[in-house]
């Protein structure tokens, strides 16, 4: 008893220092700030305002209360009275966030261009080895594709609003191209803006295509102080999707069947020949042989994957700077451990404060790489796993010691040993990169806002480059138990190579910004340099002895040669003119006079001017004093013109010149063969490059102070003077071809749009981001010939008027249930028809089903419509953040593997062919029409599911690209251990895919359309899945 009144009385005077503490939250305008979070600081006590902006809660007279919302900055008050009134100031961040843009940085309340920025916190969500696939669904009207995952190749595809080509790609002042940024360190990078319209023709003669602006991290000032962050992630990889072969039985009676579905003779006779025996059948079925599954034998379930990086940054008011190293290191899937990549990063930025007025920036950079692949290329290791039958050895007598020869082989190589670079030999490329810059800004005085700036900046690359064929032995046990051996790679050589090049930017600018009461101008002139050169070189010999180095081979037949060199410059004119009224009319001007040596002297000059303009409605009096929920409300439009001579050769041609053909031109001469030559094309002093006209109309909002803000975008580009040769007809007399003229026009249109929405609720926040665009392109002018009717040029999908990517086809109608709906088809079916089999539509209604009947069905290339969501939480120390991507509109086309059951007369059977209409009873007469049918997805094995439109698959999809849950440990408790921050990570790339496609990775390019830049395509390295552990520490 006495024990609980002692408790009663502690407890008591605590209780008594709570008490109820009412209060209003308002703006700075007096406006009620509804659904603000106060919190009772040091403890897990919160509520939020209710629509007056009135909050009640429980408060001792010394706790402080820490009130927030989302556009306003904190605010920190004692709980002394038991009514009080808190204002809420604008986050003054909110208004002045600035963009970068060609050649500085603007203001985003005033920006009127459409520029789409994302920051280094935004791209790190993703991890991958590659920063363009960081990039993927967070841009709007940036698409995205990757076909490959395999370690050190970067294979994507990337395009801005559907124009096509790559974009410009400019690292801290400095052109660069998509090698280059792929390889980057995502640590290193600050942001990344996308020029998309009128904004990208201050690059002028590049930037067709957009402009891609990376800006890479700068030092902060620490008041004398440095924070060094370690960083470590490690991953494991899988493939995303990896076609799986049949087992040898399933394969023997895949094969037996495709047999008998074949239509003939002997079908019709009922005597066809099985290809493999009942025995042979259940030799596999009852395990006495095991038989040979490929895709075990040759790649790993799963390979690790790992990146370090460490970062300095500090500084005082006189120098800041930035350090960072970064190392990662890929293994491929290869059970042989011959495919692999590793990179180093490295980057230095320092700023300094010379004097008052002068400033100075030194920057230097690179990297180091290595990649590493068996000498058998890829897509042919990949076409082996997929092909070679289930009944071949991969060893004799399972001995690893002894790859296998067998006359089931559809090629005289053994995949295991194709992947194996101590068997076959090797293929290694390495690179390196160095770049260096020095700016020099001084503040001219007697005139505030008066700059000028001089930037120079080198750059080297090259490679040491070795492709060695190594001769090997296949081995096979004969009968009598003896083993013989068959010689492999008996040309054995290597070769040796190296790219070296260089560059240099140089610019000289004079800088003003300045403001004049309601009125700001800022100002630019600049001149600007650029020159590259390129080299080449490589030796080769065929081997002696094996070795790395050419010393080991024969001198007779050894070659020495090179494949290209050459050099380019460019040099510009630049000059901007941006000028707003109390930040509520903005108008910017701009022009580039850019030049290029690779035209003649006469066309070698062009002017690319552009404008741009924008009315921040929000400023307006009677939108900011009467409509309190919009922050920012801003019309703009743009206008602009740019140019492109990305098609044009190294150097204009003035004359008609001879190309050395040696290895398609030449003769013998006294037993010696002499080198032939061929004439180039007639001159043409008038090509210029093309010019592209972007129009472009925005709107973007932000409401209830960030709480939702958006984007709207409607644009289009005309281009004119592409390259075209006329159709006129030359006579052979005159020994030359017809020049490249500037002749063909197009247009490329479409919308965007973008919204986003972040809160705050008590100690929850959570934010979602989506965007969706849409483009399209059709033909302008195109040379063409002549028509026989006004059909064929219909027929004629590339010519003037005409929508781009048209991909015309005999339309599917559908699939034979059973024997009625063959036999009473409305349409000629042909006599080999089967149950399951497809039927298209007669679509000029003649009867006969051929190509006359084709019309519009897909599209080729990149996908019309491209979306991405990104969503994130926090609660206390937990962040939760994922990153849904996908497209709509894209086609593909497969062929081989993907499209046939047992290719190449009779290669190995995918796993997935067993979903396919087959009789109920095995072996049983396909061509008797009271036979039973049992329905799949797949045509009977034989018939064709690539016919056609049949063939044509929509490749549409949406995945779940990234999956972050993280935790930062509370700093009071890293603060004994002197650590700022430590967060641990759990991370999961392509973790979940939506798509309609069956048994095939949506990314997966085909043969066609898609992504696809390459017949063979669909034989790639995968695409991966990966799961990432990874931590962060920062002292």
């Amino acid at each position: 008893m006495m024990l609980a009144l002692a408790s009663a009385l502690m407890v008591l005077p605590l209780s008594a220092q709570q008490r109820s503490v009412k209060g209003t939250v308002t703006d700075d305008t007096g406006e009620p700030v509804a659904g603000a979070s106060v919190m009772v600081a040091g403890t897990s006590r919160g509520v939020s305002t209710d629509l007056d902006g009135n909050f009640n809660i429980e408060a001792a007279a010394g706790e402080t209360l820490v009130v927030s919302f989302i556009g306003f900055e904190d605010a920190k008050v004692k709980a002394s009275s038991a009514q009080m009134n808190v204002v809420l100031y604008p986050d003054s961040e909110l208004l002045e966030e600035t963009v970068v843009v060609g050649y500085g940085v603007q203001k985003k309340a005033t920006l009127t261009g459409a520029v789409s920025a994302v920051t280094n916190t935004e791209m790190a969500v993703t991890k991958n080895e590659n920063v363009v696939n960081m990039l993927t669904g967070k841009i709007p009207g940036v698409r995205i594709s990757q076909r490959s995952a395999q370690p050190g190749e970067f294979d994507n595809a990337i395009d801005i609003r559907g124009m096509g080509g790559t974009p410009l790609i400019v690292v801290d002042g400095i052109p660069r191209d998509q090698a280059y940024f792929s390889r980057m360190d995502a640590n290193e990078i600050e942001s990344v803006s996308v020029l998309k319209d009128a904004s990208a023709a201050i690059y002028g003669v590049r930037a067709a295509n957009g402009v891609i602006l990376v800006t890479t991290k700068h030092g902060s000032d620490g008041e004398g102080k440095f924070d060094i962050t370690f960083s470590a992630n490690y991953g494991i990889q899988s493939f995303l999707y990896i076609p799986e072969t049949a087992s040898a039985t399933d394969h023997m009676l895949l094969m037996n069947e495709k047999v008998r579905n074949a239509w003939g003779d002997a079908a019709y006779l009922g005597s066809v020949t099985p290809k493999y025996t009942w025995e042979q059948i259940f030799e596999y079925s009852a395990a006495r042989n095991r038989g040979t599954n490929w895709t075990e034998e040759l790649f790993n379930d799963t390979v690790p994957q790992s990146q370090y990086n460490v970062s300095l940054n500090g500084g005082n008011d006189k120098v800041t700077y930035f350090f960072n190293l970064g190392y990662m290191d890929q293994m491929g899937a290869y059970k042989s451990g011959s495919l692999n990549y590793n990179r180093w990063n490295f980057r230095s930025n320092v700023d300094v404060k010379i004097t008052e007025r002068l400033r100075a920036s030194v920057q230097l950079s690179g990297y180091m790489d290595e990649k590493n692949q068996p000498f058998t290329d890829i897509w042919a290791v990949y076409k082996k796993a997929w092909t070679y039958k289930p009944t071949a050895d991969a060893y004799v007598d399972g001995n690893h010691d002894y790859p296998a020869y067998s006359s089931e082989f559809l090629e005289s190589e053994n995949p295991v040993a194709a992947i194996d670079n101590d068997l076959t030999g090797y293929r290694q490329e390495k690179r390196q990169n160095l770049n260096g810059s020095l700016s020099l800004t001084w503040d001219i005085p007697g005139v505030k806002g008066l700059n000028v700036k001089g930037f120079y900046s080198y750059d080297y690359y090259t490679t040491n480059n070795k492709e060695y064929k190594r001769t090997y032995n296949l081995y096979n046990r004969l009968p009598d138990g003896s083993m013989e051996s068959f010689v492999r790679n008996s040309d054995s050589y290597l070769r040796r190579s190296t790219d070296p090049n260089y560059g240099t930017v140089m610019q000289l600018s004079i800088n003003y910004a300045n403001k004049f009461g309601d009125h700001s101008v800022n100002a630019m002139a600049l001149y600007e340099e650029q020159y590259n050169s390129w080299d080449n070189f490589y030796a080769q010999r065929v081997m002696l002895l094996d070795g790395e180095y050419l010393i080991y081979g024969e001198d007779e037949e050894q070659v020495g040669s090179m494949s290209g060199a050459g050099d380019k410059s460019r040099r510009a004119f630049v000059g901007r003119l941006n000028y707003d009224y109390k930040g509520k009319y903005m108008v910017d001007l701009s022009f580039r006079a850019d030049a290029s040596s690779s035209f003649p002297k006469g066309s070698r000059w062009g002017v690319f001017p552009a404008v741009s303009a924008g009315w921040r409605i929000s400023e307006e009096p009677w939108v900011k004093d009467n409509v309190d929920f919009i922050t920012n409300l801003k019309l703009r439009a743009s206008y602009g013109m740019m140019g492109d001579d990305g098609g044009a050769s190294t150097y204009p041609q003035t004359v008609v010149a001879y190309n050395i053909n040696k290895d398609q031109i030449g003769y013998f001469f006294n037993g010696v063969y002499m080198a032939g030559v061929s004439a180039t094309s007639i001159p043409n002093p008038n090509l210029t490059w093309y010019t592209a006209t972007t129009y472009n109309v925005g709107l973007d909002m932000d409401l209830w102070r960030g709480k939702l803000t958006g984007t709207f975008e409607f644009f289009r580009r005309d281009r004119s003077g592409l390259f075209a040769t006329s159709s006129a007809v030359v006579p052979d007399i005159v020994g030359a071809s017809l020049p490249l003229e500037n002749i063909e026009s197009d247009m490329t249109y479409g919308w965007e749009i973008s919204l986003g929405h972040r809160n705050r609720i008590n100690d929850f926040t959570y934010y979602v981001n989506g965007q969706i665009s849409a483009a399209k392109s059709r033909y302008g002018y195109r040379i063409k010939g002549e028509y026989n009717n006004s059909m064929a040029e219909w027929r004629d999908t590339g010519s003037s008027g005409r929508n781009k990517d048209i991909w015309m086809s005999v339309e599917e109608g559908g699939r034979f249930s059973g024997w009625d709906e063959i036999r009473y088809s409305e349409t000629p079916t042909g006599q080999g028809t089967l149950p399951g089999d497809y039927w298209y539509e007669d679509w000029n209604g003649d009867g006969v089903i051929n190509g006359d009947d084709a019309h519009p069905v897909a599209t080729y290339n990149l996908p019309i419509f491209n979306y991405g969501v990104t969503l994130g939480l926090e609660w206390k120390n937990i962040d939760l953040s994922m990153n849904w991507q996908g497209c709509a509109g894209v086609y593909s086309s497969y062929n081989e593997v993907f499209t046939e059951v047992g290719p190449f007369n009779g290669g190995a059977a995918l796993d997935m062919y067993n979903d396919r209409w087959h009789t109920a009873v095995a072996g049983a007469d396909p061509w008797n029409p009271a036979t039973e049918w049992v329905g799949g997805l797949y045509p009977a094995t034989g018939h064709s599911f690539n016919s056609w439109a049949t063939g044509i698959k929509n490749a549409s999809y949406i995945r779940l690209k990234t999956l972050e849950l993280g935790y930062t440990f509370p700093r009071r408790w890293m603060r004994k251990a002197k650590i700022q921050d430590l967060r641990l990570y759990v991370n999961a790339y392509n973790l979940l895919t939506f798509t309609g496609l069956d048994n095939i990775d949506p990314e997966r390019p085909g043969a066609s359309g898609g992504a696809s830049n390459s017949s063979i395509a669909f034989y790639n390295y995968p695409v991966n899945r990966v799961f990432n552990f990874g931590a962060t520490i920062k002292f």
